[in-house]
């Protein structure tokens, strides 16, 4: 029966030990959130701590919200000019000029150059007329080539057409760009707001000191301290 009960001996301390760990870290985060009743602690500190929990909440709360509506505005734009491209048509364009090959972005979408080229617009009537300008193209093109080129209704080269790639490239730029505007506007609230809390401070140390120096110095003055 000894042997049987021993462990039951060490269930308990370890058990002990255990619920006073927990509860040496909820004091600890109670002193580190200002939420530990100490009698010392100013109400600039105790308003620190609200803000601070304030601007977490924001951003927690803030940062979904915001960037559902920046996706929302992207996918719209992108909605938009998807509908422009249903009157766009397609051209045959002799490049003047050789195309570098394009760079990729972080999202893996390909850009495009722009080079000199030659093309005729048939969008003015039978036969059409000849322009020259400036075009999109998607790789590296010697001069010389012929490339198919997207034409809006005037004939104007109308830029690459926005994939299914590209669209959700901009949903998801849109949403980083939001999210961190949102925190730099709330770093920038939080510096402020720490910088008055500590000229407050001051303010208070030196209302205090105003108070308590003098019986300090008739204390030390009674001692015989210079």
């Amino acid at each position: 029966m000894g042997s049987l009960s021993a462990p039951w001996l060490w269930i308990v301390p370890y058990s002990r030990g255990k619920h006073r760990g927990a509860g040496m870290k909820t004091s600890r985060l109670a002193r580190t959130l200002g939420l530990d009743g100490n009698p010392l602690r100013r109400r600039t500190d105790r308003i620190a701590v609200c803000l601070a929990g304030l601007v977490i909440a924001v951003f927690v709360i803030g940062a979904p919200l915001l960037s559902a509506a920046a996706v929302g505005w992207a996918s719209r734009a992108c909605d938009t000019g998807q509908q422009a491209q249903r009157s766009w048509s397609r051209v045959p364009a002799v490049l003047l000029e050789a195309a570098p090959a394009p760079p990729t972005d972080a999202g893996g979408v390909v850009g495009h150059s722009w080079v000199r080229a030659r093309w005729t617009d048939n969008t003015t009537g039978v036969g059409g007329r000849t322009r020259t300008g400036q075009i999109p193209v998607s790789g590296g093109v010697a001069a010389g080539r012929t490339v198919q080129l997207w034409v809006d209704a005037s004939g104007s080269p109308a830029g690459p057409r926005l994939t299914h790639r590209a669209v959700l490239a901009t949903e998801a730029t849109a949403a980083v760009l939001a999210t961190c505007a949102l925190g730099i506007l709330l770093l920038c609230l939080t510096w402020a707001g720490q910088w008055l809390l500590d000229r407050r401070r001051l303010t208070e140390w030196d209302t205090a000191w105003s108070s308590v120096g003098p019986q300090w110095t008739k204390r030390f003055r009674s001692r015989g301290q210079p």
